[in-house]
């Protein structure tokens, strides 16, 4: 999902230990669900590192932050999940 097609956003939730991800258009994934967004609980921080619990289905997933903060990595459980996210220009303080 780049900024051009589809740009995440990225929210931390009141209590402070839940992330939300948000996108304008919604996605289809492989299993056949559709979603605009996703909420996960962050379980622990290891420097740059999240290790997130996706609420819905309890998938474990991580994100690892680029040094310069521009960009991140996401990987889920599964041997082929995952995705890249780069920050947009404008959208983000």
């Amino acid at each position: 999902m780049t900024c051009a097609q589809n740009p995440v956003k990225i929210d931390v939730l009141d209590s402070k230990d839940r992330l939300a991800f948000s996108w304008p258009k919604s996605v289809t994934y492989s299993d056949g669900s559709v979603s605009d967004g996703v909420t996960f609980t962050i379980v622990s921080v290891d420097g740059l590192t999240l290790s997130l619990r996706r609420d819905r289905d309890g998938v474990k997933a991580s994100i690892a932050v680029a040094p310069d903060g521009k960009s991140f990595q996401y990987e889920e459980a599964g041997p082929n999940e995952g995705s890249r996210f780069d920050r947009c220009e404008g959208l983000s303080s």
